[in-house]
């Protein structure tokens, strides 16, 4: 079985990545997903599935610790049971690749893992200020993935995209640079757009140092926050001018530091949209599925868990009806 990683910080695109992956899979090929939320209601695998994969859910936690063990046992389920040609594995953004690589190399999963590949999903749009916040984390990523996915490329110039490929670079000298937007690969590479730019006269970007250089920086890994999440669900219809304030308002910090929201819901007119907070931003799409439940989930540090769920609420068009709200589990 060939597994393939799809790893990255909170909000880089992983899922949109992995959505664009299982469009372009051969039809006669039999996929997995094994998708991994820190919340404890899953989003991304209600909108990875009908894809044409096997999707399978590891909710409320991250597989590199609490769920080691779950971790080991569903992928020795999936090859038995399903017997996949490839395993597609979406960690949670706060998973420590290092840790992941150990529970895949285990020895009790030797004879079910033939290759294991590696893709990394970077933000373009915040990447130096991540690197920056939490550089051991993000170098052990990109010291050893094999494809590194430079997501949101249309955010940045073509001249800080020189400036990205040159930190990647200094940690990653092998590794396929993939450029993305929306999770798509752009027709034209790298070294195309950095061509047209000195075509144009316009040299890259020079390089910074200061807190990028770090010498023993990728020894550590990341120090994890004291994250926390609040999820929430409901069977009614949400008012999608009340959605589009929540999140605005979670963005500007009015229920603690909101690190990444995003929800799927159903709005007027029998429609269903997604919604995302990630990097300050807000992205809406229309996803092709038909889901049967309104989820959110929040992820941050120093939440107000009884305002989210008050103001989550006051998004219901029917009030009344019962919302389950999950919010127990902190790291």
């Amino acid at each position: 079985m060939y597994v393939e990683v799809i790893n990255g910080l909170l909000g880089a695109g992983k899922t949109t990545v992995l959505l664009n992956m299982l469009e372009q899979k051969k039809n006669t090929e039999k996929v997995a997903v094994l998708v991994n939320e820190f919340g404890e209601i899953g989003i991304d695998g209600d909108l990875l599935g009908g894809q044409g994969a096997d999707v399978v859910e590891l909710p409320n936690g991250c597989i590199c610790c609490t769920l080691k063990v779950n971790l080991l046992n569903q992928i020795k389920i999936i090859a038995e049971d399903y017997q996949p040609d490839r395993l597609l594995i979406e960690p949670t953004g706060v998973a420590t690749i290092k840790n992941l690589m150990s529970i895949l190399n285990s020895l009790s999963l030797e004879k079910y893992l033939d290759r294991i590949m590696i893709h990394v999903v970077v933000d373009a749009s915040i990447f130096r200020e991540i690197i920056g916040q939490n550089i051991g984390f993000v170098i052990n990523q990109l010291e050893m993935a094999q494809v590194i996915i430079v997501n949101k490329c249309d955010k940045v110039s073509a001249g800080e995209l020189a400036e990205i490929r040159k930190i990647i670079r200094r940690y990653n000298a092998e590794g396929q640079i993939v450029l993305a937007v929306y999770g798509r690969p752009l027709d034209q590479g790298i070294d195309l757009i950095l061509q047209e730019q000195h075509n144009r006269g316009h040299g890259p970007m020079p390089e910074h140092g200061g807190q990028h250089d770090h010498p023993h920086a990728h020894e550590h890994e990341l120090p994890l926050k004291d994250y926390e999440q609040f999820s929430s669900a409901s069977s009614r219809l949400c008012d999608l001018a009340e959605l589009r304030q929540f999140f605005a308002e979670m963005s500007h910090g009015d229920y603690g530091s909101v690190e990444r929201a995003k929800g799927i819901f159903h709005v007027s007119g029998n429609q269903w949209i997604r919604i995302d907070l990630a990097a300050y931003q807000i992205m809406e799409e229309t996803p092709t599925n038909v889901f049967t439940t309104s989820k959110l989930m929040v992820i941050g540090t120093g939440l107000k868990k009884d305002a989210l769920g008050h103001r989550f609420n006051q998004c219901l068009i029917a009030q009344e009806s019962g919302v389950r709200s999950q919010n127990k589990r902190t790291v």
